[in-house]
């Protein structure tokens, strides 16, 4: 008995597009960077993994870390205070860097709220508030104000420069950070999606395994949190 072929037409261009574009999740929008004052919804010290800080979102007065030490215990130069759980990740980091010959120092780590409010206030007094607000974070949206982030130079005299990045030191340290638990929060022509501009000597602690997703994603560290923590269900 003889089988019938059947044949089905191919879809057309359209219809193939329309296709494909239903079965793509719709991409989740990333809200602008407004200056407002928004609770973060991880704002808890336990959840630092977690925390999206931007120029909305924010921390309340009185979050601070209870266990804060001094960098020293890192064996890495520089001065500062960070939390007690990175101590160890900061401290491989160092010394690989150093092992490496491109030595790494600490010029600003944890900062108080008070200390950030300060600290604006000052750049407001002599840049301006329009101009300040651009380049520096209002008290409570500082990522310092975790405990968890540094300001990196190749030695602690060093001032805080765009031209770290190009250092051997700040290249080594674009392409290792991730591997000890450190992401840049503010890469370069980034600005509409993180909120500030180029900060190569910027860098978030989220631990080994957060870190490695982060960098795999591809994303900015303020999309990813977006994303999978702030506006998750």
């Amino acid at each position: 008995m003889a089988v019938l072929a059947t044949t089905r037409a191919p879809l057309t261009s359209s219809a193939s597009a329309a296709t494909t574009t239903s079965l793509e999740p719709a991409k989740m929008r990333l809200p602008a960077c407004l200056i407002a004052d928004q609770p973060t919804r991880y704002g808890q010290v336990r959840q630092w993994k977690r925390t999206l800080l931007d120029t909305n979102l924010k921390l309340r007065r009185s979050y601070q870390p209870d266990d804060l030490v001094s960098v020293s215990r890192a064996g890495i130069a520089g001065s500062g205070l960070v939390r007690k759980i990175m101590i160890a990740d900061l401290r491989a980091l160092a010394a690989a860097a150093r092992q490496a010959g491109k030595p790494l120092a600490v010029r600003s780590a944890h900062r108080s709220y008070d200390y950030q409010k300060a600290l604006f206030a000052s750049y407001v007094r002599s840049q301006g508030y329009t101009t300040a607000v651009k380049f520096s974070a209002r008290a409570g949206h500082s990522e310092h104000q975790l405990g968890t982030t540094l300001d990196f130079t190749t030695a602690p005299s060093v001032p805080l420069r765009t031209t770290f990045g190009e250092s051997p030191s700040g290249k080594w340290l674009a392409r290792n950070g991730w591997k000890y638990g450190f992401i840049m929060s503010y890469p370069e022509g980034k600005r509409s999606v993180s909120c500030y501009g180029y900060e190569p000597w910027h860098w978030r602690y989220f631990g080994r395994e957060l870190a490695a997703k982060i960098q795999a994603s591809g994303q900015v560290p303020r999309r990813y949190l977006y994303e999978n923590f702030e506006a998750a269900p």
